[in-house]
């Protein structure tokens, strides 16, 4: 009798699927909490709807009021995020690549000199769409039809 050493791919696949919704759902919850805290819904109220502590939501209030919003027209705060809801359902085809055309990137900064060191580019760069193909939230087919749309000569 032999083990199986790898994993069946769909069990991947689900696992994959799994940790985006649970990442773009806790960007949701926060962001919701957020708007909460500033409408100046008591405390004690949304917590206890929320069936968690009061104490408990002071915590995940102060995780919260950090969590950037949606960059107005947009679906998410930056490409990275725009690509992981349209991974899951929640974008079409061309609300993606029209959002991603559209975004203003971040530039990323150019070395003088080889030796020298590159501080990253931060939030909103080209690097969150390159990372979102590598891992397989876009086709090549989008990464290349955004690549070109973005790189086109505005008339």
């Amino acid at each position: 009798m032999t083990a199986q050493l790898e994993w069946p791919a769909d069990d991947l696949v689900v696992a994959a699927v799994s940790r985006r919704q649970v990442e773009v759902a806790t960007l949701d919850y926060r962001r919701a909490l957020k708007h909460l805290d500033r409408e100046g819904r008591p405390q004690a109220e949304v917590a206890r709807v929320l069936g968690v502590s009061q104490s408990a939501l002071s915590q995940s209030l102060k995780v919260a009021r950090k969590v950037p919003e949606a960059v107005p027209g947009f679906s998410g705060a930056g490409p990275y995020e725009i690509c992981q809801r349209y991974s899951l359902g929640q974008l079409t085809r061309e609300q993606l690549i029209e959002e991603l055309a559209r975004w203003e990137y971040t530039p990323i900064p150019e070395p003088e000199w080889l030796e020298d060191v590159v501080a990253s580019p931060g939030p909103g760069s080209w690097r969150e769409v390159q990372k979102a193909h590598r891992e397989g939230l876009l086709d090549d087919a989008i990464y290349d039809e955004v690549a070109e749309r973005k790189n086109a000569p505005a008339s």
